[in-house]
């Protein structure tokens, strides 16, 4: 089994970058994996360890753990006895009359679990149309059909199964938890084929030649048409309208959350090595205290009990007592931040009964100098040699992650037929700590055009890299990417990803995702 640490990197907003890690798991034993990610941030941003400590670290970060989504086709979800769907109709087929709790929480499960599926196959469907349309217009042609069948077809039966379990759901007398849990499931999933479907119409004009696109827009605006109408009978509150704007995407929101919490895991995060902080802190308190008698004892039996040497004494030994005992816990802190991990995030089952494994975390600052040279490489391949400049130095932070997923993980996804064979660490992380410090990003220069001088409105901008160094237990040698943050003062710019060479990876930039000047805003 492939053990490679799948890994994606997607702008989310203006502010937050997310990076998505996939620790993929082995039947009946533990897997361990590391991840290390050094930031280089220029010195003139001011992040440094005073400015941008620990705590303000992790007060931009925010995690999610959950299940890998099962991959299943559009055509997959409606003839494979492991769909959702498949399996929602078996049910409700063999016990037409009633359904037990156990049935009840079984169904609602697969129902959410197809909307998380849909969700997945629908984007898989449309990868064709995410890459540059080819300049043959009957190829272009060609890949856009393709989409729009599985969307009209596949997608549409998947739709219309669905909506005829809600026959076989009231004649078994199913309850108001799992009548609920239908009605938005079908209510989101209708969301979804609606969304892709507009996502289609508005492409028509690229990859269509003159003759198909009105014909094909038509026909799927009646399909975008019978969505809307669908909503609206079943009196749902999703529906866009000009005066909706809000609430719609509050409710899609909500929709979201609802079904995909059937993916998501129960974490405990702690502090790592309370107990071993205070132990230590209790010596460094017992070695101050011990200071203080053995000064007072010998003031006594050399000056009496209750004379001024004595007193003097006593006062100058609770000063260095005191003073010990913070050295002491300084020293002791200091300790336990090279040996241990910051916090512990402890994944659990849904039912918080069993603990799946564990992820560790740990941020430092390093000194540009100690950085590895694999990674220094890294940094440089394919970029712009900024390191090198002694003007262009830069702070380095190193984010360090453990992660532990024991034996238990991998058998509560068979036993659950979840499907999957990966959990997902998804993490994002505010970026304007960074954006405090940047100039204005439109600054006007003098520029010679023929023989006359102009003025050129120019876009300041800003690079940070991040090289990430992942290894687990079973690979001789780690492999390692690098990520390129454009910024500005406004916020992302855009993102690029790099192999160990310096190639750029096809997948590394999402054009959705990217959030770019405005022509009117930076245009010379």
């Amino acid at each position: 089994m492939d053990q490679s640490i799948l890994r994606r990197v997607a702008v989310h907003d203006h502010y937050q970058l997310e990076m998505k890690l996939g620790y993929p798991l082995v039947g009946g034993r533990k897997t361990r994996y590391r991840i290390d990610t050094y930031i280089f941030a220029p010195q003139s941003l001011g992040i440094n360890a005073v400015t941008y400590g620990r705590s303000d670290f992790y007060r931009d970060i925010q995690h999610y753990v959950r299940m890998k989504t099962p991959q299943l086709t559009l055509r997959q979800l409606l003839d494979e006895a492991n769909s959702p769907l498949c399996d929602s109709e078996k049910v409700l087929a063999t016990h037409p009359a009633g359904l037990s709790s156990a049935l009840e929480q079984r169904l609602r499960d697969s129902f959410r679990f197809l909307r998380a599926i849909l969700k997945s196959a629908l984007q898989e469907a449309a990868s064709p149309m995410n890459r540059p349309a080819p300049p043959n217009p009957a190829a272009r042609a060609t890949i856009y059909l393709g989409v729009a069948n599985a969307l009209l077809d596949d997608a549409g039966a998947i739709i219309d199964r669905y909506r005829f379990l809600g026959i076989a759901l009231n004649r078994a007398h199913a309850g108001p938890t799992l009548q609920r849990t239908y009605r938005l499931t079908d209510e989101s999933m209708s969301l979804l084929v609606e969304e892709a479907l507009l996502k289609h119409h508005e492409q028509a004009s690229l990859w269509l030649p003159s003759e198909l696109r009105d014909l094909w827009r038509e026909r799927l605006a009646t399909k975008i048409r019978s969505e809307i109408a669908h909503r609206q009978e079943q009196r749902y509150p999703s529906v866009l309208t000009k005066q909706s704007q809000d609430d719609y995407l509050l409710r899609v929101s909500a929709l979201k959350k609802f079904t995909s919490s059937v993916l998501w895991l129960p974490t405990n995060v702690r502090r790592e090595g309370t107990t071993w902080e205070q132990v230590l802190f209790s010596i460094a308190a017992g070695v101050s205290m011990v200071f203080a008698t053995v000064v007072a004892f010998f003031a006594q039996s050399i000056y009496g009990q209750f004379t001024l040497p004595v007193f003097v004494a006593l006062v100058v030994a609770y000063m260095f007592k005191d003073r010990i005992k913070e050295q002491g816990r300084a020293m002791s802190a200091s300790f336990l931040s090279r040996r241990l991990y910051d916090y512990r995030t402890v994944i659990q089952t849904q039912d918080e009964q069993r603990t799946l494994g564990y992820v560790r975390e740990k941020m430092t600052y390093v000194d540009l100098r100690q950085v590895p040279e694999a990674v220094r490489a890294v940094r440089d391949a394919g970029g712009d040699g900024l390191l090198d400049l002694p003007s262009q130095q830069e702070t380095v932070i190193l984010y360090t992650k453990d992660v532990m997923l024991n034996g238990a993980a991998f058998r509560y996804i068979r036993e659950h037929d979840l499907g999957g064979n990966a959990i997902n660490d998804i993490m994002r992380y505010d970026i304007r700590p960074f954006l405090r410090k940047m100039d204005d990003p439109r600054q006007e220069k003098l520029m010679l055009d023929g023989e006359r001088v102009v003025r050129v409105r120019c876009h300041r901008t800003y690079h940070l890299n991040l090289v990430s160094v992942f290894r687990n237990a079973d690979q001789d040698a780690p492999t390692s990417e690098r990520t390129l943050l454009v910024l500005d003062r406004k916020g992302i710019v855009r993102i690029a990803q790099f192999d160990e060479e310096g190639r750029v990876l096809d997948s590394a930039v999402q054009a959705d995702n990217l959030v770019e000047p405005t022509e009117a805003e930076y245009a010379p």
